[in-house]
């Protein structure tokens, strides 16, 4: 099953909306390629599936795992998603493990297994306090996703 270029039309009243919910740091430059980003990929930033955010003075376009999930279940071949497999020593969490499903044009089903390691993310902030299970989990499911559905993920991080 061949999947179309969705592409999203936002109204001039979302687009203010959103420069001011969700890019107000953002130059009218920035904002631009934001935009075409998240129309592109069909994905939704008043729904949080698709981020702009400025680290370093630079802007960064990041996927929330919400819009990874929207772009595979669009393809009608996202079968399953695993729970997270964590794997901890002494306390603390080394990796976590997740396999996606998908189904091939012939009617075989795919296993597509990806780990995030705790160490390689480095991340910092509440969220990562608060939920470093949740938080690994997402990086292990996006990195799954994006094996098994690269050509559709191709370009999104």
């Amino acid at each position: 099953m061949e999947m179309e270029l969705q592409t999203l039309v936002f109204s001039k009243e979302q687009e203010v909306l959103i420069k001011s919910q969700i890019g107000p740091t953002l130059n009218n430059d920035e904002l631009l390629v934001f935009m075409h980003v998240a129309k592109r990929a069909g994905l939704d930033p008043l729904a949080k599936q698709i981020y702009a955010i400025k680290r370093g003075g630079k802007m960064t376009i990041q996927t929330a795992i919400d819009g990874f999930r929207a772009i595979a279940d669009r393809t009608g071949q996202h079968v399953s998603t695993s729970d997270a497999v964590f794997v901890e020593e002494n306390g603390h969490i080394l990796k976590a493990t997740i396999t996606v499903q998908k189904m091939a044009k012939n009617g075989v089903i795919g296993d597509f297994t990806a780990s995030a390691y705790f160490s390689e993310y480095q991340a910092q902030g509440t969220m990562w306090n608060k939920m470093p299970h949740a938080m690994i989990a997402k990086c292990a499911e996006a990195l799954a996703l994006r094996k098994a559905f690269s050509a559709q993920l191709t370009g999104i991080y």
